[in-house]
């Protein structure tokens, strides 16, 4: 769910989004309603909010309760930094921790842990004011609010637990003390000692909040004003104004009398009116004013004039008016109005929204709401150069097309890494449409021809490279070479099917493209049809079923060429366990050879086939008396996947939860019979487990139901009972039987 301005929202609406932090930035001071110092009559502030939500609830349940409004700016999407409201929802997002711990309706403990950490078991909430927070807060939510570690910890004597449970105050901060992630220098942090005080008062408090349905109403009565200050500069600006004046900017505050100052063509004026009545037409479902629309406007138009990205809308007209530029100004933001408009009707083109839905990751893209919907990257890198193009070129539709093509290009040169020497920041590529007076001219630009001003600290790479000159010597195939850039993997950018095309079978690194390099088109597209064919098996498992047997061979392909290598695995605690993310479809195989190479073959499951042989008899693969999970656990998918190939089955595409196929780095925690010897017949690989609840990390096998199945990655290939109680040694010597039949008979 996006966030609308103005709008008001629960806490469950404001933290459940599994993507989303909210930040508190690093010019915000430290939290302090905890501390006796800061609150009236030198009381803790925190101790009369909880009885004021506490009386809220006991008066007024069923009805929401406006706890005021924050002040934000979003940047990235889904990065939203605090510039006013820190301390209550702060406050709150503690609160939550503590009711997470003393809440038993397991259904409500999820919806509060949905709030508290992020998908990816990061916290909603995170502090940049200081270091030593930022670990404090994450340890507090992910190692003590969750894990629930029992109250008082065992060292303790009987006297000190005594003591801890007279002084209520002290109890809480005494246990999270004595946890091991606790470090000294939390005891220098001021923002920590003030938590383990609020800490200490909400537990305090605890039998008032075990009151059935108190949580309930804390996630989802509890509202919170959303207010969106558009950016990091405006927000300092606001931060300063709030904690000096303790007063906020109002709306008034506007650009629009500024640049009509001694206008005397009333066309401006009615120019002005007509833009406010088509962004109040084209408002956003919960805006009742137009200025939103309206200033998301006036930014990009500031920010394309001005080629730059922060920007301070009121300094900027006050700017023009001074150098009595604000009527050519005008004409500017006019003409930029008109290009918004011209680009909403090319939108209605489904070629237009095909390449929207690409940049913004399958989202429809067709009027202004949607474009103002687009995160700051992609307005940078689409929206504002387009408007820009348009206002140039005006009615070249075609054009806009082919632009908006290369600048999808640009944007995935952005977005991935493995492309980011090829990236042209957007400041340049307005640069760029300045200086060109077609669209040839552009998408060709030559800075040794036509020269542009270098920004400070942004490099400028080469837009018209040695990829692009080949593309433009093959453009009689224009229709084919389109369809390859908007392959899911291309995004525009085909270099690496260029160096398909030109690798050597002898070489051993990669070949650099140029553009003087000869082309056999058919070859090129049958290097094609091979990428589409063989990724799509793995892009979508679903495809797996056309091609069984290469779609199994081909992971195990990228398992022994470096794609997906075994390791830590960045979930869970160093030092149990390591796996591989065997499934997982990553961009690592653009930089391995031995693929460039398996491309240019006829044959790929062959091809697959005899390069893996080949590496087992080069790594002695089966070999485990010098044991190493990583050889381990490729022994282990190798004969997966020759015995799933034998029964013509999919080998299971599960990857747990980013974990992957895991094994225990003391190997004789993988035997599946403890009493006899570790051995590939008696032992099995799993899937990595982070239990949040006190379980510990652990290698999960899979259940009674899909054990000894061939398509099933963790489970043993025969004979072997599911209860280790059950198991015996012939068991094991059956198990042993089947190996060998794989070894001996399926890889020779």
């Amino acid at each position: 769910m996006n966030l609308i301005n103005t709008q008001e929202y629960s806490l469950s609406q404001l933290f459940s989004n599994p993507y989303r932090k909210i930040i508190i930035p690093d010019f915000q001071r430290d939290y302090c309603w905890g501390d006796k110092t800061h609150g009236e009559n030198k009381t803790d502030i925190i101790s009369g909010f909880l009885d004021t939500l506490i009386d809220e609830f006991n008066n007024n349940r069923y009805s929401d309760v406006l706890l005021g409004k924050i002040d934000v700016y979003q940047q990235p999407l889904n990065h939203i930094y605090l510039t006013d409201g820190q301390q209550r929802l702060t406050s709150l997002y503690l609160l939550l921790g503590m009711l997470y711990r003393i809440e038993n309706n397991e259904e409500q403990k999820q919806k509060i842990k949905h709030c508290l950490i992020t998908d990816y078991e990061e916290p909603h909430l995170q502090y940049a004011v200081r270091e030593s927070t930022v670990f404090f807060l994450k340890d507090l939510i992910l190692d003590f609010c969750l894990e629930k570690k029992s109250l008082l910890n065992d060292k303790y004597s009987n006297a000190k637990q005594e003591e801890l449970i007279n002084n209520e105050e002290t109890l809480i901060a005494y246990t999270i003390k004595n946890q091991l992630w606790y470090f000294n220098e939390y005891d220098q942090d001021p923002s920590v000692i003030s938590m383990l005080l609020t800490l200490s008062a909400i537990e305090k408090k605890k039998d008032a909040l075990l009151v059935e349905g108190f949580s309930s109403f804390v996630l989802d009565k509890l509202k919170i004003q959303y207010y969106d200050v558009q950016n990091k500069k405006h927000g300092e600006e606001r931060f300063v104004i709030i904690n000096t004046t303790g007063k906020n900017l109002t709306v008034s505050e506007n650009i629009k009398p500024i640049l009509l100052a001694n206008i005397q063509n009333i066309d401006f004026s009615k120019q002005w009116e007509n833009r406010e009545n088509y962004f109040w037409k084209n408002r956003n479902i919960n805006e009742n004013i137009a200025d939103n629309g309206v200033n998301d406007f006036l930014t990009w138009c500031f920010q394309i004039i001005g080629q730059q990205d922060e920007i301070n809308l009121i300094k900027q007209a006050k700017q023009r008016l001074k150098e009595k530029k604000n009527e050519q100004y005008l004409l500017e933001i006019q003409s930029l109005f008109n290009a918004l408009n011209q680009l909403i009707k090319y939108l209605t083109d489904k070629k237009f929204q095909t390449q929207f839905q690409f940049i913004n990751d399958n989202e429809e893209v067709k009027d202004i709401i949607n474009l103002r919907n687009l995160s700051s990257e992609k307005q940078h890198n689409i929206l504002l150069p387009l408007l820009s193009f348009i206002s140039k070129f005006q009615d070249a539709k075609e054009e806009t097309y082919l632009f908006l093509r290369r600048l999808r290009k640009n944007y995935f040169d952005f977005k991935w890494n493995d492309r980011n020497n090829n990236y042209v920041d957007w400041r340049y590529i307005l640069q760029m449409i300045e200086g060109s007076n077609n669209i040839e001219q552009l998408l060709q630009f030559d800075i040794t021809i036509t020269p542009i001003t270098l920004i400070q600290n942004i490099n400028l790479n080469i837009w018209f490279n040695e990829e692009e000159k080949i593309k433009l010597k093959l453009y009689t195939h224009r229709v084919n070479i389109e369809h390859w850039e908007d392959h899911e993997s291309f995004m525009g950018d085909l270099s690496f099917l260029f160096k398909v095309h030109a690798v050597n079978m002898d070489n051993t690194v990669i070949p650099i493209i140029n553009s003087d390099m000869p082309i056999d088109f058919e070859n090129l597209k049958r290097e094609f049809n091979n990428y589409q064919s063989i990724i799509g098996l793995i892009s979508n498992c679903k495809n797996a079923v056309q091609n069984i047997p290469l779609a199994n061979m081909f992971r195990l392909f990228r398992l022994f060429i470096g794609c997906n290598k075994v390791g830590h695995i960045y979930k869970t605690t160093r030092g149990q366990f390591e796996g591989v993310l065997f499934s997982n479809l990553n961009r690592e195989h653009f930089s391995k050879i031995e693929f460039l190479k398996l491309l240019k073959n006829t044959d790929l499951l062959t091809s697959c086939i005899t390069f893996i042989k080949n590496r087992i008899k080069e790594d002695d693969i089966f070999n485990l008396e010098i044991f190493t999970v990583d050889k381990f656990i490729k022994a282990w998918l190798t004969l997966k996947v020759f015995y799933a190939n034998e029964k013509n089955t999919i080998l299971s595409f599960y990857d747990a939860n980013d974990t992957g196929v895991s094994a225990y780095i003391d190997k004789d925690r993988n035997r599946l019979v403890n009493t006899e010897e570790f051995s590939l017949s008696n032992s099995i690989c799993g899937f990595a487990v982070q239990s949040g609840f006190g379980a510990g990390n652990y290698v999960h096998y899979t259940n009674d139901t899909q054990w000894c199945n061939a398509d099933i990655i963790d489970t043993p290939f025969s004979a072997i009972a599911y209860k280790e109680k059950d198991r015996t040694f012939e068991q094991i010597k059956q198990n042993n039987d089947t190996i060998n039949y794989i070894i001996n008979t399926l890889i020779g």
